[in-house]
């Protein structure tokens, strides 16, 4: 998700360059096909007005938590995340300092997956299942061994596994594949092209096996199982909205659109206590990029164009929460959280307060959960 912002400038200046013929001998992987943008819901009013209520996060380890995407709450009530380097950490609460006074930031080294560890969570059994961009479905224990679950479901390799949810029971994990045709390194290609390479997979424990339950999705995201066992949800990044797949009852099997017009680009999903969800947004959406939704032509140019120039991003921070009926209950949004922090990936209530990971910001921001308030 980094790279989305590199996509709205590119937008701005395609004209120039292509006037100059920049891209016109460049190749791209990226094919992308027309499709029909939803309408960009309102931010001057409404469930997603424009609002500063991150401005009173605070902010830890920007000195060595090193682009922490996802957290997780351990059995022992201890916090875990996973870095830019491959290490996955685990940090105390009670320990967290502001960033201005922080020269260090007290964590445990668990293990290396070599790889980029993103989404994680804990089996009821106590180890971690991590959702590995570079290495696949990892099992990775607390004395440090790692082991590698799944690389592939029937056949087709996993290019960029972003995130995971493990059934209570802990028979199944229900994890994304991004893409099974753009790696990390490339995955701004996956959004440009919107051909939907994504996947919703699942594993189980005790056969070894996995299993796709859904593909054709657009940039495969964050995961997460209702509280009732019901059913799974899963973000579609780029096309703004989140899917349903039922687990049980008569439309086991099936899926449906949970909520769809989202106002960005959604990453992970986390379900609390209450049974609603937390949706971290790390970019908001632009119109001009939506308006070319059905020029293919012009969106390949830009993968083209990519190659050549890398673009920062906008800063913005914003974190929402659905009830179980799909309806907007929390909106939280800032340019910057705490002054600082921004491109929220994961929003992790716990213990009363809410805590934000980053997949290309370092340290992690906290801030009191409204519903405990």
């Amino acid at each position: 998700m980094r790279a989305l912002g590199k996509v709205l400038i590119a937008v701005v200046l395609l004209p120039v360059v292509l006037a100059g013929g920049v891209v016109v001998f460049d190749s791209t992987p990226a094919e992308p096909v027309s499709w029909v943008a939803p309408p960009m819901p309102s931010m001057d009013s409404g469930p997603y007005a424009r609002n500063t209520l991150l401005n009173d996060a605070q902010v830890f380890g920007t000195y060595n938590l090193l682009q922490p995407e996802s957290i997780a709450v351990g059995p022992d009530g201890l916090l875990y995340t996973g870095m830019n380097t491959g290490e996955i950490v685990r940090i105390s609460p009670e320990k967290m300092q502001v960033q201005e006074s922080l020269q260090t930031t007290p964590f445990d080294l668990i293990a290396n997956t070599r790889g980029r560890p993103l989404g994680l969570v804990f089996h009821p059994d106590g180890f971690l299942v991590v959702a590995d961009a570079i290495k696949g479905l990892l099992k990775v224990t607390l004395q440090g061994e790692v082991s590698v679950l799944a690389v592939e479901s029937e056949g087709l390799p996993f290019k960029f596994v972003d995130d995971v949810a493990v059934s209570a029971d802990g028979r199944y994990a229900y994890f994304s594949d991004a893409s099974s045709k753009f790696d990390l390194n490339s995955y701004v290609l996956d959004v440009l092209e919107h051909a939907g390479n994504g996947r919703l997979l699942r594993y189980d424990f005790q056969t070894g096996e996995t299993k796709t339950l859904l593909s054709d999705l657009q940039f495969a995201n964050g995961v997460t199982i209702s509280k009732s066992g019901e059913y799974v949800l899963v973000n579609e990044t780029a096309d703004y909205k989140i899917t349903r797949y039922w687990l049980q009852g008569e439309k086991a099997g099936q899926s449906d659109t949970f909520a769809e017009g989202l106002p960005g680009f959604p990453d992970n999903i986390r379900t609390d206590s209450d049974g609603n969800y937390w949706v971290a947004i790390p970019s908001l959406r632009d119109p001009l990029l939506d308006s070319l939704a059905d020029k293919p032509v012009i969106r390949k140019a830009m993968a083209k164009l990519l190659n050549h120039v890398q673009f920062p991003i906008k800063p913005y921070a914003m974190a929402i929460a659905l009830s179980p009926k799909g309806t907007v209950i929390a909106n939280l949004q800032a340019e910057k959280a705490g002054g600082y922090f921004y491109y929220v990936t994961q929003v992790m209530p716990f213990n009363g307060k809410l805590y934000l990971g980053s997949v290309h910001i370092n340290g992690v921001a906290t801030i009191s959960n409204p519903f405990s308030q």
